[in-house]
């Protein structure tokens, strides 16, 4: 690969560089954002976007282009990179047609999935056949590594620091800024003078999220026992139809985003720490302020009504926001230890402030009390609340309103979270804090974003099934089966089946703790007479207090107990092989890698042991033509 550093007898290179990224989460987003800042320190002329704001021809009017992008679904790129990946996709460009375009990438991934970092990787290459000259090389972040996604980033940026200062050098006498040295901020509030201030902190606001759906709750209801650790609650919600009387799209893997907010109280603290008391309830003129594109607001929007709606302020600090407070900091010694947590030598010690114990924004603002944020510095400074993605539990007939035609009914299942930390601290989840007191009647902003995977469809309807899931990660796998059940698709041996109009068969391996305590939807599984359900209870309760299996016309296989899904996968080997050679869809969800990957392991096995596959490239290549999905989160 070529280094790329232009020739002395040339004259100064173009410092400009485009930092362009693809996130799902927002992780790749807040590199992008870092990168940018640490650019800004060497002097360069720097813009930061969505991959999906610019066009091609945008990337040959830069010196360099720096693509952040990370992995969804099954090797996909992010959805706000899918319209630029499209275009570099089409055939009638020419193979130098970006001959001019000079780049890097950083990718993240997780390694538990089978193709990890696929998005970074193959936009590499694609990039390479038309033309476009890697000058640095690309870094990658594993999730699943032991120094996370941080201890990858900076030590490939540091490196990326050094090319730069080589390759296009500082002029005119300039030294980089040092990192205690503010940055001009990306937003600025600003209030018009002729409003005055009025405190209208029982008013209620509603999100004006662009291209949402306003959903309407019906019940928020908790499935598990009452005894049991975890709460988990079953939501329904009704959705109207479209304007012109057509009911949206919903197909198994869509999700529905819900956008949480900090409660009055902590909205209240924040003001209170930063002493923003006298501007909190004036509102904000917003036609002369920028704002991020992923940031809903309306016209009226204050101070308070960010703390509450937008801006995160219970999250675990990253290094960045400690670093945007350290020059608000009037203590020295305050300022002296936020930027120590910003420097990569005291990398643990930032793990051990803040992602260890789980400490959050509010509570590092209650111990440097000398920061004091000024008001129109808040949207630079704080990091912004992200919608919460759920998977839609239903489908097919499943969505149908009970009594009223004009509505469908949508059921999510989500896990609140509530734990303590090693300070022995209880927390709770800012989406669970949120959803835990939510009424029935409530009408909440949402949107509904629709799986890049393809679960349904003629090519994959006549499929057999594998779907294997640990707790609420059974939510996607539901809507697929009452999906299948509401259709007729003929099954691929329909010649030989009884019944030739039935879905094809259909095996659940689902992990859960007992029957009686979390074994979700337990009522549901036997209306599905193409569906074996192998159960596999990692704490079985005792035989007398055993809830009774669900009866046919499903099955159920009820001989294992104190297993894990994993297990069951092995000791069914030879329905698993079975499943190979009928070119069945697998399903994988839930919360655990550990488990996606003791199950990839599991269906290895039963390719080597039941199709007598025993090298491991050969294995390799069997699993390499399946239809395998994972979702873990």
């Amino acid at each position: 690969m070529s280094a790329g550093i232009p020739n002395e007898s040339e004259s100064p290179p173009n410092r400009t560089i485009l930092i362009l990224y693809g996130s799902e989460t927002g992780n790749s987003q807040e590199i992008a954002e870092d990168l940018d800042k640490c650019v800004q320190r060497l002097h360069f002329e720097s813009r930061l976007a969505e991959m999906d704001s610019v066009q091609l021809s945008t990337l040959l009017q830069y010196s360099l282009v720096v693509f952040v992008i990370g992995t969804t679904g099954q090797g996909d790129v992010p959805r706000n990179a899918t319209l630029l990946w499209k275009k570099l996709l089409r055939r009638k460009l020419a193979h130098g047609c970006l001959a001019a375009v000079k780049f890097t990438t950083f990718g993240l991934g997780d390694s538990s999935y089978p193709k990890f970092n696929w998005a970074a990787r193959k936009l590499v290459r694609r990039l390479e056949q038309l033309g476009a000259l890697e000058v640095f090389p690309s870094g990658e972040a594993d999730e699943r590594h032991a120094e996370g996604t941080d201890g990858l980033y900076l030590r490939w940026v540091a490196k990326l620091q050094e090319w730069l200062l080589s390759a296009y050098p500082i002029s005119g006498g300039l030294k980089p800024l040092p990192e205690e040295v503010p940055l001009p901020p990306r937003f600025v509030l600003r209030w018009d003078s002729t409003e005055t201030s009025h405190d209208d902190r029982s008013r209620e606001r509603s999100l004006p999220v662009a291209g949402g759906r306003l959903l309407t709750l019906v019940s928020n209801e908790r499935i598990t026992a009452p005894e049991h650790f975890q709460d988990v609650r079953l939501l329904k919600f009704d959705l109207p139809d479209e304007k012109d009387g057509s009911k949206l799209e919903l197909n198994p893997g869509d999700t529905v985003t819900i956008f949480p907010k900090n409660t009055p109280e902590d909205a209240q603290k924040v003001i209170d720490f930063m002493e923003w008391g006298s501007i909190a309830d004036t509102p904000i003129d917003w036609s002369k302020c920028e704002k991020p594109t992923t940031m809903y607001v309306d016209d009226t929007f204050t101070l308070r009504d960010l703390l509450t709606h937008n801006l995160d302020i219970t999250a675990v600090p990253r290094r960045s926001f400690l670093r945007n407070i350290s020059y608000f900091a009037s203590n020295p010694d305050h300022k002296e230890r936020l930027l120590e947590f910003t420097s990569p030598q005291f990398l643990d010690e930032y793990y051990d402030y803040t992602t260890r114990p789980r400490r959050t924004i509010l509570e590092v603002l209650h111990e440097f009390d000398s920061v004091k944020v000024p008001p129109e510095r808040a949207l630079d400074t704080f990091p912004l609340i992200r919608g919460r993605e759920f998977s839609i539990a239903n489908a097919g007939d499943k969505l149908r309103h009970p009594t009223d035609p004009s509505l469908q009914r949508i059921e999510l299942i989500v896990a609140l979270v509530r734990y303590k930390t090693i300070l022995r601290k209880e927390r709770r989840g800012l989406c669970s804090r949120y959803l835990d007191t939510l009424a029935p009647g409530t009408i909440i902003p949402t949107l509904h974003k629709k799986s890049l995977t393809t679960l349904v469809g003629p090519a994959v309807d006549s499929k057999p099934l594998v779907a294997v899931a640990t707790g609420t990660g059974v939510a996607p796998i539901r809507s697929l089966l009452y999906h299948r059940n509401s259709q007729t698709p003929q099954a691929e041996d329909a010649e030989e089946s009884e019944n030739p109009s039935a879905p094809p068969a259909a095996h659940l391996f689902f992990g859960f703790r007992n029957q009686k305590a979390d074994f979700h939807f337990a009522d549901d599984w036997p209306t599905f007479p193409f569906l074996t359900i192998h159960p596999a209870e990692s704490r079985p309760a005792p035989p007398e207090t055993e809830a009774p299996p669900p009866s046919s016309p499903g099955t159920m296989v009820i001989r294992r107990r104190g297993t894990y899904v994993q297990d069951l996968v092995r000791k069914e080997a030879c329905t698993v092989a079975d499943m190979v050679r009928r070119d069945a869809v697998f399903l994988i969800c839930g919360g655990s890698h550990k488990m996606a990957e003791a199950v990839k392991e599991a269906v290895l096995f039963a390719i080597e042991t039941e199709m007598g596959v025993r090298d491991s490239q050969g294995r390799d290549e069997v699993f390499g033509r399946l239809n395998w999905v994972q979702e873990i989160w």
